[in-house]
């Protein structure tokens, strides 16, 4: 079975083959940089704000998806209401200080993004926000420690770095430098990775977009059937309306051929966010040479080449260097750690401030129906 974008190989395909790689994996360069020595650049993480910067268009709700918006909204203290506990497995992997998140991350913009991905039908919108409301109750995919998933990221195969012309973050994908096999774990790694993308978002922005070197594309750098399941699955089930446009870089023949013939089966929404891109050829005479049914784009219709990697065709000197990324992403779990802490402490103070005055509002109505009483039976 074959994916959009590798094959798709069973564990039987690979029977023989060690479960994890080497704990220090060496990287495997592009052929576009024969050094292996990675420039000393370090990852952005903040975008740039520039007020005049476009934003991609989100969808507006129809009149019977605001119905539903509405009566799911009506409707939160239910659907939040008995969450089970955190999965014992789960408290493996996250950092147990950082308090769930249900509150802040069901948000007006979550649930209007629920109501479109179940195409404004109210009861599998619930059912499906019900369901990732559990999900991120049992396994606090916001809280994964960044020194589970660091093995994932040892060669840089995937990683959030930057944004694209529409502030959106970008998760750049190097097939060729896989470096693991263990698909819980990769799994993992990727939620760890959107959520990281998620906290990065200027308001406004919605979606991520995917950078795709696929030079190297084949059948040894894909992953098993069952991670890719799986993958899907939690994209689809928990990350509705996350993916703003997955560009594909100098895609090769058998990979342009693959996907025409699956692309009249592919959801013509998804379908639409898909672009090819070759930097030596125009659009026009890409599209018309490989018969492509996905549009054959230029780069600057979704990056500034300043702020594109070299290795996808960019202008921008940065190169995966783990020494320098990792500690830059472990600065950033422990900045969001402090804060998400810190607003949990102001929350319980104000709460015990607000009981607190509510007390002293008992008492003070205890005191005056008292003296009322006594006033009674003086008159009496």
């Amino acid at each position: 079975m074959r994916s959009l974008f590798g094959f798709y190989k069973s564990e039987e395909d690979t029977a023989g083959t060690t479960e994890k790689a080497s704990k220090d994996p060496t990287p495997i360069s592009s052929p576009k940089n024969k050094s292996t020595d990675a420039l000393a650049v370090p990852p952005v993480f903040e975008c740039d704000v520039n007020a005049e910067d476009p934003l991609q268009e989100i969808r507006p709700l129809t009149d019977e998806e605001k119905k539903v918006f509405d009566k799911i909204k009506a409707g939160v203290p239910e659907l939040i209401k008995d969450l089970p506990p955190i999965d014992p497995e789960a408290l493996k992997f996250v950092d147990e200080e950082i308090p769930l998140d249900i509150e802040d991350w069901l948000t007006d913009e979550c649930i209007a993004r629920y109501v479109r991905a179940r195409k404004g039908v109210y009861e599998e919108t619930k059912k499906a926000l019900r369901k990732t409301i559990e999900w991120r109750a049992t396994t606090r995919p916001h809280a994964i420690r960044p020194d589970v998933v660091e093995i994932e990221n040892k060669t840089g195969k995937m990683y959030f770095n930057g944004f694209d012309k529409l502030s959106r973050p970008v998760i750049y994908m190097y097939n060729h430098k896989q470096n693991t096999k263990e698909a819980d774990n990769q799994i993992r790694w990727v939620v760890y990775t959107l959520e990281m993308c998620i906290r990065h978002m200027r308001p406004g922005v919605e979606k991520v977009t995917l950078a795709i070197d696929a030079t190297h594309w084949g059948f040894s750098n894909s992953v098993y059937l069952g991670t890719a399941k799986k993958f899907l699955d939690t994209l689809a089930n928990h990350y509705p309306e996350r993916l703003g446009r997955a560009v594909v870089f100098m895609p090769p023949r058998l990979f342009v051929g693959f996907y025409n013939l699956v692309s009249p089966f592919i959801d013509p929404v998804t379908k639409a966010k898909v672009a090819f891109i070759n930097p030596n050829s125009t659009d026009d005479a890409q599209a018309q040479t490989d018969n492509s049914s996905s549009p054959w784009v230029p780069i600057e219709e979704c990056f500034e080449h300043s702020k594109l990697e070299k290795d996808c065709y960019g202008s921008w000197e940065f190169q995966y260097n783990h020494t320098i990324y990792w500690p830059a992403a472990e600065k950033e779990f422990a900045q969001f750690k402090a804060s998400v802490v810190q607003d949990k402490g102001d929350k319980q103070e104000q709460d015990g401030g607000d009981k607190n005055e509510e007390v002293k509002q008992d008492d003070k109505q205890a005191k005056e129906e008292t003296k009322g009483e006594k006033k009674e039976k003086t008159d009496a």
